[in-house]
């Protein structure tokens, strides 16, 4: 029954592959023969094919799947914990709390001396990261917030 089936392959005439106007600049490449494939070979094909679909693991091999989600939820806390300051020192621009801009600047340093620590303990070394991440950020956004306020004509 197999050899009627490639038979009945052999005896259709290939389609012809005409280019259009896309494909004008195209080198023309040689066709690729189609071979008939065991059941043996179409399975093993078909399981290599689902192990690539898997998706990847998030983590890398030697870790469990929820290290890397706890080390992104602390880093994300280091963060939002380090955007404290420059919340403050924006709200200090407000008439009588330059008291805030201070207490800001000094939480920035506090920030800073934390983000060591806590990148020195192994346990909590990704809040450090997201401490340390969030200054930069702050001492950016803050300065250009600074230009933009004190930029502004005041009347």
């Amino acid at each position: 029954m197999e050899e009627d089936e490639r038979e009945g392959y052999e005896n259709q005439p290939e389609p012809e592959i005409r280019s259009g106007p896309e494909d004008e600049g195209k080198e023309e490449q040689p066709e690729a023969e189609t071979q008939p494939v065991s059941a043996g070979e179409a399975t093993q094909e078909q399981s290599e094919l689902e192990r690539d679909l898997q998706p990847a693991p998030d983590s890398s091999p030697g870790q469990p799947p929820s290290a890397s989600k706890e080390r992104r939820w602390q880093f994300l806390v280091g963060l939002g914990i380090g955007f404290i300051p420059l919340v403050l020192f924006f709200i200090g621009f407000v008439p009588n709390a330059l008291g805030l801009i201070i207490v800001s600047l000094v939480l920035l340093v506090v920030v800073l001396i934390a983000s060591i620590i806590c990148i020195a303990i192994p346990r909590v070394r990704y809040i450090g990261y997201g401490l340390l991440t969030s200054i930069p950020i702050s001492l950016v956004v803050g300065s250009i917030g600074c230009i933009v306020i004190l930029s502004r004509p005041s009347g």
